[in-house]
Order: C-alpha cells, then structure tokens, then sequence
C-alpha cells in the first residue's frame, strides 16, 4: 500500500474531528502530502469516518489524478491540491465544519483572538472568505488568497479550514480556532466584548510556539 504511513496519519486525524466532535458524519476532509514523491493522501468523497480504514484513503497527484484507492477523492480535492503547489511549507491540509467557528462563517465574520493559546498556534486573526460553491477551482483559489501566509481561515458560509506542516500541527490550528470562536461567543453571552490580544503580543506568542514546536519535533 503506497503512503501507508500518511494515510495512517490522516485516518486518524479524521477520526479525531468526529471524536472532538468537528465534524459529523462523513463531513469535512483531510489530507497530508509526501513532498519527496509529490503524492498526497486524501480522505474520499461521502465515507463515514468511523468505517473508514487507512486502505480507504486515496493517493492523488497534485493534478488530482488518482494514483491508488478505490474512491473518489473528497470534494474539496481542488483545495487541497492549491495548497500544496504554491504553499510548500505545507504538509497537512483539514477542513472541517466545527459548531462555534461555523456560527462565525454563516455571519461571514473573522474570528478574534481572545485566549493566549490559540494567539501563539495561530499568530493573528482568522480572517473570512467569500461565500461561494465549494469544491471548484475559483473557490480554491480564494480560500487561499484569504488564507495568504497565515494557518487558518474561515469558509463564507461553509465551515473552516486550516493548514500546517503535517497533520498534527494543523489539527492543533483548527481546536485553536474552535476555541477561540467559543470563547468569544461565550463572552457576548455575559453581555461582554472579548478583547483581542494585540496583533505584536499575538505574533510573538506564535514564534515562540513556532521555536517551541521546531524543538519538539526535533526531539521526537
């Protein structure tokens, strides 16, 4: 089985968004690219993730075309393949509908950041893209004009999406934004505007985080 490993790593991240509760069913999608061979793992189209087997992932090319496996890619193939030809500090690609970042996409609003925590995984505001029909190359292209350099945005009307150099690190951006939209929702019920952690305060959290997680991944 090609990229037994990735395909592993992206079952079980998959699984981790139903376990956490961010998605339900067979929504959302995740994928992880080997950079070495230019091949990328990626869940299918319509599969129950607590069915799903590392077999059932996909090996696509980033020109989509099916190298191995016996489903269609997720729908939003055209998204994540975007993301790895012109981001390649990126590993790891998820997309999810998470309940308290997804109120913040039906209002079409950024997401602040209120805690420390998701100030040093993320580094700045969660900004929003434009609603359009997802799963075409316009809507690809899009989401990463809105995303630019950053880690993390919120889908118009859809959900969110975040990225990372594997899936480990980007399934850390996407509980970071849950908690973040949680908190700030949290707040406007006690009838209180959460302040946002100043953009330099937020920007030198993240590169700590940043040095941190290098450190760790080193010593892993």
């Amino acid at each position: 089985m090609l990229l037994a490993e990735l395909r592993q790593q992206v079952l079980e991240t998959a699984r981790k968004l139903m376990v956490d509760q961010l998605v339900h069913g067979s929504q959302g999608n995740v994928s992880a690219i080997d950079r070495e061979r230019g091949l990328i793992a990626i869940t299918p189209s319509a599969s129950d993730y607590t069915t799903m087997t590392a077999d059932d992932i996909t090996v696509i090319d980033q020109h989509e075309q099916i190298i191995e496996g016996r489903w269609r890619p997720s729908i939003e193939t055209p998204l994540h393949t975007l993301f790895y030809q012109r981001r390649p500090d990126v590993g790891a690609v998820i997309h999810c509908h998470a309940p308290y970042a997804s109120g913040f996409a039906a209002a079409l609003r950024p997401i602040p950041l209120v805690l420390s925590e998701g100030a040093a995984c993320i580094g700045h505001e969660v900004p929003v893209a434009p609603f359009l029909p997802s799963g075409t190359a316009e809507f690809a292209q899009v989401v990463l004009e809105t995303i630019g350099q950053g880690s993390a945005a919120v889908l118009g009307q859809h959900g969110i999406v975040a990225c990372g150099v594997d899936p480990r690190r980007a399934y850390s951006t996407i509980v970071a934004v849950e908690d973040n939209a949680r908190a700030t929702i949290f707040a406007r019920l006690l009838g209180v505007e959460a302040p946002p952690i100043p953009d330099k305060v937020a920007q030198s959290l993240h590169q700590w985080w940043l040095d941190r997680y290098r450190r760790t991944a080193a010593d892993a």
